[in-house]
């Protein structure tokens, strides 16, 4: 039987790479062991100037995936924005996030949408093209309930919430409980690991912090080391290799994630999976459909001193506290696999 054709759909950003792109990347490497013959088809994306953006967008919008080749493309998936603007007669979209920066955070320190006239024209624009482009779809589904309700909050459209396990699944393992705390991901004002730093000054001296990752925040973050001369308590790792960050889950003592309303957050799964606890915000978005306060975790009021309180819980509970959280955490996520995504996205070619 011959293979049916599907081309993921995914903007990304020239030489930056996070979340988002290992989302597609394992969603294309599972699709080719259940043998679809699969291809990602990549359009950079550019948000500066504004006027840019829709132009990106509509690029999507004049590409044609019916057929490569000769041959028929038998379903393209649609993910980030503006990706799901491709027109097929069988999309489905798998919703990793939109343009944020004129949803939930406009008018924020997080977006350059002030509410000027042309601010207001731009994002009138992308909400229009949202609309149209997702409204095409077969079917829609988010990566998190988060991402689901944004969707349903801001243009009114329903979707189906489809989780998905992070990349090293059936690798992490747990070791030791070692005096630090891990932060791991992209280096970004969202993540706001500057909390995790201005809390350090407040946890018990004998606890470390490990930080895996790069960014446009590092420069910031290392001032703010020296600043509050932690230098000797805070670590800064950069790129961390497969087997080192597994290690580093395995054997500590927690892992601070607390970025502002993410969208699902791979960290809080290979937390869990590594059987260890999760500090994070109450703001924090998708982290919470998994963290549950004083069961597998901590949520805490966005506030340095109250982090550091619960950072310290950990240090002086280690072997109650961390060994029953993160087992509560691993049972919440273990039978979250692909099967179930590759079975949910390839439905209509049945």
């Amino acid at each position: 039987m011959k293979k049916k054709k599907i081309a993921i759909c995914h903007s990304q950003v020239p030489f930056v790479s996070g979340g988002a792109e290992i989302h597609v990347e394992q969603l294309y490497l599972n699709l080719r062991q259940r043998n679809f013959d699969v291809d990602i088809i990549k359009i950079p994306f550019k948000w500066y100037p504004k006027e840019e953006i829709l132009k990106h967008a509509f690029l999507w919008r004049m590409l044609d995936l019916t057929e490569s080749n000769g041959e028929e493309i038998d379903l393209v998936i649609g993910t980030k924005f503006p990706s799901y603007g491709i027109q097929h007669p069988n999309k489905v979209t798998w919703l990793i996030h939109q343009f944020r920066q004129v949803y939930d955070l406009y008018g924020t320190e997080y977006s350059d949408f002030k509410g000027t006239p042309e601010d207001i024209a731009i994002k009138t624009g992308i909400s229009q093209f949202d609309n149209v482009a997702l409204s095409e779809s077969k079917k829609i589904y988010t990566n998190a309930q988060n991402t689901k309700n944004r969707l349903k909050k801001f243009n009114g459209i329903d979707s189906e919430v489809l989780y998905h396990p992070p990349k090293h699944v059936g690798k992490y393992y747990n070791e030791n409980e070692e005096p630090y705390i891990l932060s791991v991901g992209r280096l970004d004002k969202l993540k706001r690991i500057d909390l995790l730093i201005q809390a350090m000054r407040y946890t018990d001296t004998k606890v470390k912090c490990v930080i895996g990752g790069k960014g446009p925040e590092e420069t910031y973050l290392k001032e703010l080391v020296e600043k509050y001369n932690l230098h000797d308590r805070v670590k800064f790792l950069g790129f961390v290799e497969d087997e080192e960050l597994l290690r580093l889950y395995a054997n500590c003592l927690g892992v601070y994630y607390a970025p502002l309303d993410e969208d699902y957050g791979y960290i809080t799964l290979e937390a869990f999976l590594s059987k260890k606890p999760v500090i994070t915000c109450f703001d924090s978005g998708g982290v919470l459909e998994f963290v549950k306060n004083d069961v597998n975790g901590y949520i805490c009021d966005v506030n340095s001193e109250i982090i550091a309180a619960k950072i310290n819980c950990l240090i002086n509970n280690s072997t109650i506290k961390i060994k029953e959280f993160g087992q509560n955490g691993y049972d919440m996520v273990k039978n979250i696999t692909w099967d179930n995504v590759v079975d949910e996205l390839t439905a209509t070619l049945k």
